[in-house]
């Protein structure tokens, strides 16, 4: 019998955001994105994971408001703005790396 799933946060390191920024996440295979927002400062990923699931990669793509965007840039997950609105980003995933 498998765990039950839970809804698991992923802080979003702030040093990762920037023109064209990718950064892969460790998170439970299977495990569906549900938002992006900040909290206290720091944007996170909210998540459906089962926690037994073995971990794999999951990648995102950071664009900022303006910046071009590949044909295939993935399923937008949310819009957070930083610095008192200053610098606004957009989070897309693709889907998890195969293993």
């Amino acid at each position: 019998m498998s765990a039950p799933d839970r809804v698991y946060k992923y802080p979003l390191p702030l040093e990762s955001f920037g023109p064209f920024a990718w950064m892969s996440l460790e998170m439970p295979q299977g495990a569906v994105p549900l938002c992006v927002q900040v909290q206290r400062g720091v944007p996170c990923l909210w998540a459906r994971v089962n926690p037994s699931a073995p971990v794999t990669v999951h990648n995102l793509r950071i664009a900022g408001t303006g910046e071009d965007l590949e044909s295939d840039v993935g399923r937008h997950l949310g819009t957070v703005q930083l610095d008192g609105g200053s610098l606004v980003l957009h989070v897309f995933a693709y889907a998890e790396a195969q293993a």
